[in-house]
C-alpha cells in the first residue's frame, strides 16, 4: 500500500483594529510505502506536519493555527513490477 495524508487547518490573527482575519492552508507528508516488513511511524507523521506548520506559521504573517478542519488518510494499492 501507499499512504499519505493531508490536513487542512484554520490559521487566525488579529489586526490593529481588533479585526480577526482567517486564512485556510493545507499540509500534506510524503508517500509512505506499507507493507509487512514496514508500517507507518504516526510519531513521524505527526512531527512531520507539525514542522510544516511552524515554517508556515515562522513566516512573521501572525497567524496560529486555530484548528484542523480535515485530516484525510489517502490509502492506495500498489504493486511492483517486475522487470
Amino acid at each position: 500500500m501507499r499512504v499519505h495524508f493531508r490536513a487542512d487547518a484554520i490559521f487566525v490573527r488579529q489586526t490593529e483594529d481588533g479585526q480577526q482575519q482567517r486564512v485556510a492552508a493545507y499540509f500534506s507528508t510524503p508517500v509512505y510505502d506499507v507493507d509487512d516488513t514496514q508500517n507507518i511511524c504516526l510519531e513521524t507523521v505527526a512531527a512531520d506536519l507539525s514542522t510544516q506548520v511552524e515554517h508556515w506559521s515562522a513566516r512573521g504573517n501572525g497567524f496560529v493555527l486555530d484548528r484542523i478542519i480535515k485530516f484525510v488518510a489517502v490509502i492506495s494499492q500498489y504493486r511492483l513490477l517486475q522487470g
